[in-house]
């Protein structure tokens, strides 16, 4: 016994996965894996085991009568099913336990490989032909009205069979498994869904699509820089722009003054949660919900909150009325100034969780002690936070900066639905641009996003250049 414990503990990473997939797979014909639906209802479901226990399905309808019988099926599939997963258990199990022969183990995780694949294969078989056209013509019923369905415990299955194929390549292959593999998910996640979208709005901001494919042009960049003006309102001030970039100021002035508003209500709430922490010896604060709980609530009915809040008959003017304050309802959201100062308002609110949580984050960590010594040393309490806590949290600043700044820049519901859609911001153009019919205005949205970008690039880049001398600096010198 100790001889196969100690034997367990040296097998490689692949082997381990191997083996866990040889085991769930046999395992799982005794787990619900399918779903009936008759008539578009849930009927039963079904294991490989079920489907030859309870093999029979009657279904009285309005019209007719649904008669099936799995029993054969089930059957086959059952034996077939069963013997492959055994059978790559056993050979799992056997090679990796009882044989030193490098060259056996690669062949036994080669003969796991064919085995699990063969176990995939049946197990897509036979969710595609529980329901064949056969029996949809004999009972009368189409695809959408008799079919089954895998269930989330099927899903989980392929994903544990696929990972168990991948971990016998590697033994096959003779390579070792580590735990760096984990990140290559993740980088091909990042490859699928973010640099490649980035490489098509490159691609699509300089070709356009014509009926022979796509060609190169400059359109896009001359419907964007078009000579054409503006004129519009920023802080009671009219001012002549030209369009577009008259639209990136509104979004970038939205940006900035969300980001402020964020930094300076979150701080302050960010240290006392941190100093709350650290007087109870607690790693995180209950209190920290109430900051998190509104992002579990959709953001456009939070907009619409606010609106109501203050809209003529709303909360807000009908508190005003009740204590004479006020005569007539204000008209908030008519006003192009208020409107605009409560569109920050709003923002700041919907945004101010992602300031709160990076410097949060950092201020916890902070020791104590750090403020007694600075205390000791003669430095009044302004002095402490000015010269040791704020340039020690200034990582998470600048985090929380990153994370509120570039989302704002770009956010355009919020604006949209308090002020009527009266203010175009940067990403209702380019969502105009791109849902327009004309392959001009498609390839000037990709300019657009292209250019914004670049300019949230040069913006992370900057934050990150501070970010490192922040952190290198670790505080002034008293």
């Amino acid at each position: 016994m100790s001889g196969l414990k100690k034997r367990l503990s040296l097998m490689p990473l692949h082997a381990v996965v191997m083996c866990i997939s040889a085991i769930v797979s046999l395992v799982s014909v005794f787990i619900p894996m399918f779903e009936l639906f008759v008539q578009y209802k849930r009927q039963r479901l079904y294991s490989l085991f079920t489907l030859i226990l309870d093999s029979q399905v009657c279904v009285t309808l309005r019209d007719s009568t649904v008669n099936l019988d799995f029993k054969v099926f089930g059957a086959t599939m059952f034996t077939i099913t069963t013997i492959l997963a055994a059978a790559a258990l056993t050979l799992a199990l056997g090679f990796q336990l009882y044989s030193d022969n490098p060259t056996k183990k690669r062949w036994g995780c080669f003969s796991v490989l064919i085995l699990l694949a063969a176990r995939l294969v049946i197990h897509v078989y036979t969710l595609s032909n529980i329901v064949t056209d056969a029996v949809l013509a004999e009972n009368h019923m189409t695809v959408q009205r008799l079919y089954v369905v895998q269930t989330l415990a099927g899903n989980i299955l392929c994903v544990i069979i696929i990972a168990g194929i991948i971990a016998a390549l590697y033994g096959a292959l003779g390579l070792k498994m580590s735990m760096k593999l984990l990140s290559y998910p993740y980088i091909l996640w990042i490859g699928v869904f973010t640099v490649l979208p980035l490489a098509l709005i490159l691609f699509r901001a300089f070709f356009a699509k014509t009926t022979g494919g796509y060609e190169f042009n400059m359109d896009g960049f001359k419907t964007l820089f078009a000579d054409k003006s503006v004129t519009t309102t920023f802080y009671g001030a009219r001012v002549t722009l030209q369009e577009y970039f008259s639209v990136f100021l509104r979004s970038l002035d939205y940006a900035v003054w969300t980001t402020i508003g964020c930094l300076v209500f979150a701080y302050p709430l960010a240290f006392i949660l941190a100093e709350r922490s650290k007087r109870l010896h607690k790693t995180s604060s209950k209190l920290l919900l109430l900051f998190v709980l509104p992002m579990w609530m959709n953001t456009m009915l939070r907009t619409y909150a606010w609106r109501a809040f203050f809209a003529e008959t709303g909360v807000f003017n009908t508190i005003m009325m009740s204590a004479g304050l006020i005569k007539a309802p204000v008209m908030f959201l008519q006003n192009p100034i208020l409107s605009d100062i409560i569109t920050k308002l709003v923002m700041i609110n919907d945004f101010l969780p992602f300031m709160v949580l990076p410097i949060y984050s950092v201020l916890v960590k902070i020791d104590s002690a750090l403020s007694q010594a600075a205390e000791d040393l003669g430095a009044n309490k302004v002095q402490t936070f000015t010269k040791v806590l704020f340039p020690l949290s200034l990582p998470g600043v600048i985090s929380g900066i990153q994370m509120v700044f570039m989302p704002s820049m770009t956010f355009y519901m919020i604006p949209d639905i308090i002020s009527e859609g009266s203010k175009t911001t940067i990403g209702n153009t380019v969502q105009t641009f791109i849902l327009n019919e004309s392959t001009t205005y498609q390839q000037a949205g990709n300019v657009l996003s292209l250019i914004l970008l670049i300019f949230v690039l040069i913006t992370m880049g900057l934050l990150r250049n501070s970010d490192k001398e922040a952190s290198g600096s670790g505080g002034m010198v008293l």
